[in-house]
């Protein structure tokens, strides 16, 4: 009851402060006005003016001040121009310290295919789907290990083929997709000129990403449906009419084709015995040998047209992975840095506390240097905010110091009792590390520092990392140590 009463009493002067309040606006608004009347006109509407401008000015300072730090746009760097434009972004970056050596041997290898004259084709398609006994078949010479249990091409191999019109081919025996990592696999496919895709059976989801994906750079492909044997007449025109549904090819794209292999033929010899021998099957790859060649007599020029574009844009993109790499390397120096000046600083510190601001100036400082290597702008406000939310989520220091004693404690059973400037320092040491690590990951996955999800990607990152995080800071305190005792000897 007293409780109500005092709510009850509250909520009452409140309500009489704003009646108050509304009566003297009121008053006021009338005074102006009766006076305004009076007023010449150029008065009347430069009062007004002032009026709506003020508010407006307000808003738009607010507004321009709170609003989160936008990354300027800038051009495509995945799909530069041409070759020269990556050259000279190249150039740009390797000066900055980028690994641009795969982006260079990537336009090495492509000049030097160019230069050679020759017609690169890519086998692609799942384990033991009949690649390599394809190879076979086009260069007997080659004789290309198979098995029919597994994958046998664990490597990208290439084979020269001269092609009945005399076209000097290299062919490139690739690993199943689905076999390990398939990155070598999808490179190969792009700096090829045509791609000769193998399954025996309608396509699979994982069947149909990769084609997808070849079908959006444009990428000449014929779909070639092997161990056609297996099927009638009648089941082949339903198969390859559905295949090329699937797949989005005219239909003279999709063959149907007999790689060859190994067949168990059963020869009755009388009175019931059966004698089981295996042999060779032969080959029938005419069709797709007609469907190769009138690829390949189409648009000679288009299809090397779009073999440049597609390595352009690989080299780009590998340039695109080293400089994030670089990034990534710039930011985790500048975490370790700071964390080491954090643990240093709170050595010094004369009393311990679970708040970032003791070192407030220092966290501002690592995260103005993970926005200068991320380009990402960043305003006062925004680290404000984040430090702000980080220490929150702290709460308080008696749980963390509390495991960082037991898990310091393993890293040197001899220490016995740890202090509480030693238990200081490792704190501070893993704070700005998962800091650091918080801040780094949403700005580049985000282009901009979002307080609050950084805020929970600290905590996490802090939660997870506790022990290992702890014996390393152990381990940096106790060499701060024996440094210190060693200069004042």
């Amino acid at each position: 009851m007293p409780l109500r009463l005092l709510v009850s009493i509250v909520i009452l002067l409140a309500a009489l402060l704003t009646l108050f309040i509304f009566l003297l606006a009121t008053d006021t608004a009338l005074s102006v006005w009766s006076y305004l009347r009076e007023a010449p006109a150029w008065l009347r509407l430069a009062y007004f003016g002032l009026a709506i401008a003020v508010p407006l000015v307000t808003v738009v300072l607010f507004w321009s001040w709170l609003r989160p730090g936008r990354k300027p746009d800038k051009p495509d760097r995945a799909a530069p121009a041409d070759y020269d434009s990556l050259h000279d972004e190249l150039t740009e970056a390797g000066q900055a310290g980028v690994d641009v050596g795969p982006a260079l041997e990537e336009i090495r290898e492509q000049r030097r295919r160019k230069a050679s004259g020759e017609l690169y084709i890519a086998l692609f398609g799942e384990v033991s789907s009949g690649k390599s006994s394809l190879v076979n078949a086009l260069v007997p010479e080659a004789n290309v290990e198979t098995d029919p249990r597994a994958g046998t091409t664990a490597c990208i191999r290439r084979h020269e083929w001269t092609a009945p019109s005399g076209d000097r081919i290299v062919v490139s025996d690739l690993p199943g997709f689905n076999f390990e990592d398939d990155t070598a696999a999808m490179e190969e496919t792009r700096r090829a000129h045509l791609v000769i895709f193998l399954c025996d059976a309608d396509l699979t989801g994982s069947q149909a990403e990769p084609l997808r994906r070849l079908a959006a750079e444009g990428k000449p492909v014929v779909l070639a449906l092997n161990k056609s044997d297996r099927y009638t007449s009648e089941e082949i025109d339903v198969l390859t009419q559905r295949l090329a549904e699937r797949s989005g090819l005219p239909e003279h794209d999709v063959v149907a084709i007999r790689t060859g292999g190994r067949e168990e033929v059963v020869r009755l010899l009388g009175s019931g015995i059966e004698q089981r021998e295996s042999r060779d099957r032969e080959p029938q790859i005419e069709p797709l040998l007609v469907a190769v060649q009138r690829r390949l007599d189409e648009n000679r020029d288009l299809m090397e047209s779009l073999r440049d574009t597609a390595v352009l844009l690989l080299a780009s993109e590998k340039l695109d992975r080293a400089r994030r790499e670089h990034r990534d390397e710039q930011a985790a120096e500048q975490i370790t840095r700071y964390s080491r000046r954090a643990v240093v600083g709170a050595l010094a510190a004369v009393a311990p506390g679970s708040d970032l601001v003791i070192q407030s100036v220092l966290a501002t400082q690592l995260i103005r240097e993970l926005s200068r290597i991320h380009d990402v702008p960043v305003k006062e406000l925004q680290i404000d905010a984040f430090l702000q939310l980080a220490g929150s989520r702290l709460k308080n220091m008696t749980a963390i110091t509390l495991a960082i004693a037991g898990n310091a404690m393993k890293a040197f059973p001899g220490v016995g009792t740890i202090s509480g400037g030693v238990v200081h320092a490792i704190a501070y040491g893993m704070i700005f590390d998962s800091l650091g690590k918080a801040a780094a990951a949403t700005l580049a996955s985000r282009g901009e520092l979002r307080p609050l999800p950084a805020a929970v990607a600290f905590e996490e990152e802090l939660n997870a990392n506790l022990e290992s995080g702890a014996i390393r800071f152990a381990r940096l305190v106790a060499q701060k140590g024996r440094n210190g005792k060693q200069r004042d000897r």
